[in-house]
Protein backbone atom coordinates (compact mmCIF):
# COMPACT_ATOMS: atom_id res chain seq x y z
CA UNK A 1 0.00 0.00 0.00
CA UNK A 2 1.47 3.38 -0.93
CA UNK A 3 2.20 5.70 2.06
CA UNK A 4 0.87 9.49 1.35
CA UNK A 5 2.79 12.25 1.61
CA UNK A 6 0.94 13.43 4.59
CA UNK A 7 2.12 10.05 6.61
CA UNK A 8 5.95 10.08 5.30
CA UNK A 9 6.21 13.68 7.12
CA UNK A 10 4.33 12.32 10.21
CA UNK A 11 6.81 9.69 10.40
CA UNK A 12 9.77 12.00 9.50
CA UNK A 13 8.48 14.34 12.29
CA UNK A 14 8.22 11.71 14.92
CA UNK A 15 11.44 9.81 13.77
CA UNK A 16 13.44 13.14 14.21
CA UNK A 17 11.32 14.35 17.42
CA UNK A 18 12.51 10.86 19.04
CA UNK A 19 16.29 11.73 18.11
CA UNK A 20 16.01 15.11 19.40
CA UNK A 21 14.74 14.32 22.87
CA UNK A 22 17.04 10.89 23.35
CA UNK A 23 20.13 12.90 22.39
CA UNK A 24 21.54 15.33 25.27
CA UNK A 25 23.41 17.17 22.58
CA UNK A 26 25.37 16.28 19.43
CA UNK A 27 28.05 13.58 19.18
CA UNK A 28 30.04 11.87 17.05
CA UNK A 29 28.20 8.66 17.42
CA UNK A 30 25.42 9.87 16.22
CA UNK A 31 26.58 11.94 13.25
CA UNK A 32 24.32 11.78 10.20
CA UNK A 33 22.53 13.46 7.33
CA UNK A 34 19.20 11.64 6.81
CA UNK A 35 15.25 12.40 5.73
CA UNK A 36 12.83 11.59 3.18
CA UNK A 37 12.92 12.01 -0.42
CA UNK A 38 10.14 11.91 -3.06
CA UNK A 39 10.98 10.92 -5.95
CA UNK A 40 9.28 9.45 -9.13
CA UNK A 41 10.37 6.07 -10.96
CA UNK A 42 12.56 7.82 -13.28
CA UNK A 43 15.37 8.81 -10.72
CA UNK A 44 17.82 5.54 -9.53
CA UNK A 45 16.91 5.26 -5.44
CA UNK A 46 20.84 5.97 -4.63
CA UNK A 47 21.70 9.64 -3.55
CA UNK A 48 25.37 10.90 -3.38
CA UNK A 49 27.27 12.90 -1.12
CA UNK A 50 30.24 15.09 -2.48
CA UNK A 51 32.88 17.11 -0.41
CA UNK A 52 32.91 21.11 -2.52
CA UNK A 53 36.45 22.71 -1.21
CA UNK A 54 35.01 25.80 -2.23
CA UNK A 55 32.21 28.05 -4.04
CA UNK A 56 33.80 27.87 -7.15
CA UNK A 57 33.93 24.39 -7.37
CA UNK A 58 29.61 23.86 -6.84
CA UNK A 59 29.17 23.42 -9.84
CA UNK A 60 32.25 20.81 -10.88
CA UNK A 61 31.55 17.01 -11.04
CA UNK A 62 33.76 14.04 -10.94
CA UNK A 63 34.05 10.54 -9.04
CA UNK A 64 37.13 11.75 -7.06
CA UNK A 65 34.43 14.52 -5.53
CA UNK A 66 31.93 11.87 -4.19
CA UNK A 67 32.67 10.64 -0.76
CA UNK A 68 30.06 8.52 -0.35
CA UNK A 69 26.38 7.17 -1.15
CA UNK A 70 23.76 5.51 0.20
CA UNK A 71 20.26 4.00 -0.92
CA UNK A 72 16.79 5.69 -0.28
CA UNK A 73 14.54 2.74 0.69
CA UNK A 74 10.74 2.54 -0.83
CA UNK A 75 9.44 4.83 1.76
CA UNK A 76 11.81 7.27 0.30
CA UNK A 77 14.82 6.94 3.41
CA UNK A 78 17.78 7.56 3.58
CA UNK A 79 20.96 8.10 5.81
CA UNK A 80 24.69 9.20 5.79
CA UNK A 81 26.72 8.11 8.56
CA UNK A 82 28.97 11.23 8.50
CA UNK A 83 31.60 10.89 11.55
CA UNK A 84 34.30 10.62 9.37
CA UNK A 85 33.57 14.59 7.99
CA UNK A 86 36.22 17.16 9.27
CA UNK A 87 35.63 18.72 12.60
CA UNK A 88 35.22 22.31 10.86
CA UNK A 89 31.67 23.16 8.87
CA UNK A 90 32.27 22.39 5.30
CA UNK A 91 30.09 22.56 2.50
CA UNK A 92 28.87 19.28 0.98
CA UNK A 93 26.63 18.50 -2.43
CA UNK A 94 23.62 15.98 -2.45
CA UNK A 95 22.83 14.70 -5.39
CA UNK A 96 20.51 11.98 -7.53
CA UNK A 97 20.88 10.86 -11.06
CA UNK A 98 18.63 9.45 -13.59
CA UNK A 99 18.31 5.68 -14.05
CA UNK A 100 21.16 5.29 -16.82
CA UNK A 101 22.92 8.08 -15.88
CA UNK A 102 26.57 7.62 -14.51
CA UNK A 103 26.89 8.87 -10.69
CA UNK A 104 28.96 11.53 -11.85
CA UNK A 105 25.88 13.60 -13.33
CA UNK A 106 25.43 17.13 -12.47
CA UNK A 107 22.34 18.64 -13.98
CA UNK A 108 22.30 22.27 -13.66
CA UNK A 109 19.03 24.22 -14.31
CA UNK A 110 15.54 22.93 -15.70
CA UNK A 111 12.77 20.21 -13.92
CA UNK A 112 15.26 17.64 -14.16
CA UNK A 113 17.82 19.88 -11.69
CA UNK A 114 19.27 17.01 -9.65
CA UNK A 115 21.30 18.41 -6.34
CA UNK A 116 21.54 20.77 -3.61
CA UNK A 117 24.04 22.35 -1.32
CA UNK A 118 24.33 21.76 2.53
CA UNK A 119 26.87 22.65 5.41
CA UNK A 120 27.63 19.88 7.96
CA UNK A 121 30.33 18.02 9.96
CA UNK A 122 31.63 15.33 11.86
CA UNK A 123 28.70 16.16 14.68
CA UNK A 124 25.75 16.93 12.07
CA UNK A 125 22.37 15.33 13.00
CA UNK A 126 20.66 17.31 9.82
CA UNK A 127 17.52 15.94 8.74
CA UNK A 128 16.12 16.46 5.37
CA UNK A 129 12.77 16.41 3.44
CA UNK A 130 11.44 17.57 0.75
CA UNK A 131 8.39 17.81 -1.85
CA UNK A 132 7.33 15.68 -4.82
CA UNK A 133 7.98 17.99 -7.18
CA UNK A 134 10.27 19.09 -10.47
CA UNK A 135 12.91 19.32 -10.33
CA UNK A 136 13.02 16.99 -6.76
CA UNK A 137 15.15 19.54 -4.63
CA UNK A 138 13.19 22.97 -5.23
CA UNK A 139 11.24 22.66 -2.01
CA UNK A 140 13.26 21.81 0.88
CA UNK A 141 13.08 21.24 4.66
CA UNK A 142 15.00 21.19 7.46
CA UNK A 143 14.83 19.92 10.61
CA UNK A 144 17.88 20.60 13.26
CA UNK A 145 19.76 22.50 11.18
CA UNK A 146 19.36 26.50 11.57
CA UNK A 147 23.06 26.66 9.01
CA UNK A 148 21.18 24.91 6.37
CA UNK A 149 18.00 26.61 6.74
CA UNK A 150 19.94 29.65 6.40
CA UNK A 151 22.03 28.71 3.23
CA UNK A 152 18.94 27.64 1.35
CA UNK A 153 16.77 30.46 2.56
CA UNK A 154 19.73 32.57 0.65
CA UNK A 155 19.66 30.40 -2.45
CA UNK A 156 15.67 30.75 -2.68
CA UNK A 157 16.12 34.62 -2.64
CA UNK A 158 18.76 34.34 -6.07
CA UNK A 159 16.64 31.65 -7.58
CA UNK A 160 13.60 33.93 -7.12
CA UNK A 161 15.46 36.95 -7.85
CA UNK A 162 16.84 35.50 -11.10
CA UNK A 163 13.24 33.95 -12.30
CA UNK A 164 12.15 37.15 -11.98
CA UNK A 165 14.85 39.34 -13.93
CA UNK A 166 15.05 36.24 -16.90
CA UNK A 167 11.05 38.07 -18.12
CA UNK A 168 12.05 41.40 -17.53
CA UNK A 169 13.83 44.32 -19.28
CA UNK A 170 17.10 45.29 -18.94
CA UNK A 171 16.00 48.12 -16.91
CA UNK A 172 14.51 46.32 -14.36
CA UNK A 173 17.03 43.51 -14.61
CA UNK A 174 19.37 45.92 -13.37
CA UNK A 175 17.23 46.70 -10.60
CA UNK A 176 16.38 43.18 -9.36
CA UNK A 177 20.41 42.48 -9.30
CA UNK A 178 21.19 46.25 -7.49
CA UNK A 179 18.19 45.03 -5.00
CA UNK A 180 19.28 41.50 -4.84
CA UNK A 181 22.99 42.61 -4.01
CA UNK A 182 21.52 44.90 -1.10
CA UNK A 183 19.77 41.82 0.68
CA UNK A 184 22.86 39.81 0.01
CA UNK A 185 25.24 42.07 2.01
CA UNK A 186 22.53 42.22 4.42
CA UNK A 187 23.00 38.27 5.33
CA UNK A 188 26.68 39.07 4.99
CA UNK A 189 26.67 41.58 7.60
CA UNK A 190 23.98 39.84 9.82
CA UNK A 191 24.71 36.35 9.74
CA UNK A 192 26.81 34.75 12.35
CA UNK A 193 26.90 31.75 10.41
CA UNK A 194 30.56 31.94 8.74
CA UNK A 195 29.40 29.68 5.55
CA UNK A 196 26.30 31.25 4.98
CA UNK A 197 27.74 34.82 5.86
CA UNK A 198 30.67 33.75 3.10
CA UNK A 199 28.43 33.10 0.38
CA UNK A 200 26.02 36.00 1.13
CA UNK A 201 29.41 37.29 -0.21
CA UNK A 202 30.18 35.27 -3.31
CA UNK A 203 26.82 35.55 -4.69
CA UNK A 204 26.99 39.40 -4.37
CA UNK A 205 28.39 41.70 -7.02
CA UNK A 206 32.12 41.23 -4.82
CA UNK A 207 34.42 40.72 -7.82
CA UNK A 208 33.39 43.28 -9.82
CA UNK A 209 34.50 46.69 -11.79
CA UNK A 210 32.11 48.50 -9.05
CA UNK A 211 34.01 49.33 -6.02
CA UNK A 212 31.15 51.47 -4.08
CA UNK A 213 30.99 48.51 -1.40
CA UNK A 214 34.41 48.18 -1.13
CA UNK A 215 34.37 49.46 2.03
CA UNK A 216 32.51 47.03 3.33
CA UNK A 217 34.47 44.05 1.74
CA UNK A 218 37.60 45.24 3.65
CA UNK A 219 35.73 45.98 6.79
CA UNK A 220 33.88 42.06 6.06
CA UNK A 221 37.42 40.17 5.88
CA UNK A 222 38.96 42.12 8.68
CA UNK A 223 35.49 40.79 10.92
CA UNK A 224 36.37 37.22 9.39
CA UNK A 225 40.76 37.57 9.73
CA UNK A 226 41.49 34.76 12.55
CA UNK A 227 39.75 32.40 9.80
CA UNK A 228 41.92 30.25 7.41
CA UNK A 229 40.62 28.28 5.11
CA UNK A 230 40.01 27.42 1.28
CA UNK A 231 36.64 29.10 0.97
CA UNK A 232 37.45 32.60 2.70
CA UNK A 233 40.92 32.55 0.45
CA UNK A 234 39.52 31.87 -2.43
CA UNK A 235 37.01 34.18 -2.25
CA UNK A 236 39.09 37.24 -0.60
CA UNK A 237 41.87 36.74 -4.12
CA UNK A 238 38.97 37.40 -6.37
CA UNK A 239 38.47 41.02 -5.18
CA UNK A 240 39.60 43.37 -8.15
CA UNK A 241 41.35 45.69 -5.84
CA UNK A 242 44.32 45.14 -3.30
CA UNK A 243 45.83 47.57 -0.81
CA UNK A 244 48.29 49.61 -2.20
CA UNK A 245 51.46 50.29 -1.32
CA UNK A 246 52.17 54.00 0.29
CA UNK A 247 54.67 54.99 -1.87
CA UNK A 248 55.22 54.86 -5.55
CA UNK A 249 57.99 52.85 -6.48
CA UNK A 250 59.78 52.87 -9.99
CA UNK A 251 57.97 50.13 -11.31
CA UNK A 252 54.24 51.46 -10.98
CA UNK A 253 55.92 54.76 -12.66
CA UNK A 254 57.17 52.60 -15.82
CA UNK A 255 53.49 51.16 -15.82
CA UNK A 256 51.67 54.22 -16.15
CA UNK A 257 53.86 54.95 -18.51
CA UNK A 258 53.51 52.01 -20.39
CA UNK A 259 49.38 52.37 -19.69
CA UNK A 260 49.89 55.72 -21.43
CA UNK A 261 51.37 54.78 -24.51
CA UNK A 262 49.39 51.35 -25.10
CA UNK A 263 45.68 53.30 -23.90
CA UNK A 264 44.38 52.19 -27.48
CA UNK A 265 45.38 48.56 -27.15
CA UNK A 266 44.13 48.49 -23.49
CA UNK A 267 41.17 49.84 -23.79
CA UNK A 268 40.48 47.08 -26.35
CA UNK A 269 41.48 44.17 -24.03
CA UNK A 270 39.47 46.02 -21.37
CA UNK A 271 36.72 45.26 -23.38
CA UNK A 272 36.84 42.06 -23.93
CA UNK A 273 37.72 41.09 -20.20
CA UNK A 274 34.38 42.85 -18.75
CA UNK A 275 32.43 41.14 -21.32
CA UNK A 276 33.67 37.93 -19.93
CA UNK A 277 33.71 39.17 -16.71
CA UNK A 278 30.38 38.95 -16.89
CA UNK A 279 30.42 34.52 -17.05
CA UNK A 280 29.50 32.31 -14.29
CA UNK A 281 32.61 30.20 -13.33
CA UNK A 282 31.25 27.30 -15.17
CA UNK A 283 30.26 29.41 -18.38
CA UNK A 284 33.81 30.74 -17.93
CA UNK A 285 34.96 27.18 -18.52
CA UNK A 286 32.89 26.32 -21.33
CA UNK A 287 33.96 29.38 -23.00
CA UNK A 288 37.75 27.99 -22.86
CA UNK A 289 36.60 25.29 -24.47
CA UNK A 290 34.28 26.91 -26.96
CA UNK A 291 37.77 29.05 -28.15
CA UNK A 292 39.40 25.97 -28.41
CA UNK A 293 36.83 24.43 -31.01
CA UNK A 294 35.29 21.95 -28.87
CA UNK A 295 31.05 20.56 -29.69
CA UNK A 296 28.55 20.52 -27.03
CA UNK A 297 29.22 16.88 -26.97
CA UNK A 298 32.57 17.40 -25.94
CA UNK A 299 32.02 19.95 -23.71
CA UNK A 300 29.28 17.26 -22.37
CA UNK A 301 31.64 14.81 -21.83
CA UNK A 302 34.03 17.09 -20.62
CA UNK A 303 32.22 18.28 -17.65
CA UNK A 304 29.53 15.10 -17.06
CA UNK A 305 26.85 17.14 -17.81
CA UNK A 306 23.62 17.14 -20.00
CA UNK A 307 23.34 17.97 -23.16
CA UNK A 308 20.59 20.36 -22.53
CA UNK A 309 22.57 22.32 -19.87
CA UNK A 310 25.32 22.17 -22.08
CA UNK A 311 22.87 24.31 -24.66
CA UNK A 312 21.94 26.24 -21.73
CA UNK A 313 25.26 27.81 -21.04
CA UNK A 314 26.25 27.88 -24.62
CA UNK A 315 23.09 30.32 -25.10
CA UNK A 316 23.99 32.38 -22.21
CA UNK A 317 27.24 32.62 -22.78
CA UNK A 318 26.18 34.08 -26.89
CA UNK A 319 23.57 36.62 -24.99
CA UNK A 320 26.56 37.91 -22.15
CA UNK A 321 28.94 38.34 -25.14
CA UNK A 322 26.79 39.77 -27.94
CA UNK A 323 27.81 36.95 -30.20
CA UNK A 324 26.05 35.07 -32.81
CA UNK A 325 28.41 32.27 -33.15
CA UNK A 326 31.52 29.48 -32.22
CA UNK A 327 32.99 31.73 -35.04
CA UNK A 328 32.89 34.68 -33.04
CA UNK A 329 34.21 33.41 -29.87
CA UNK A 330 36.96 31.79 -30.99
CA UNK A 331 37.94 35.25 -32.95
CA UNK A 332 38.18 36.98 -29.63
CA UNK A 333 41.41 34.98 -29.13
Amino acid sequence: MEITFSKRILIFLITSVFVIATSSGQNKSNANISGFLSIDDTWEPIIFLSHIPSFDDMYVMSNEMIIAKTVIDSLGFFQFKIDFLPIEDNLYRLHIVKKGDTPATLIIGGKDENHFFIIANRSSQIKISNKLTSPPFRELSFINSKENYSFNKVNQMIFIADSVAAESSASKRLFIKNQLNRELLLVADTSNIFLVSLFAVYKSNFNSNDTSNMDFYKSYFKRWRNLDNSYIISVKNQLPIKNKPQSLSIFIILAMILSIVSYSFIRLVLRKTTKIKSLSIQERKIFELLQEGASNQEISNHFNIGLSTVKSHVSNIYSKLKVKSRKDIINMK
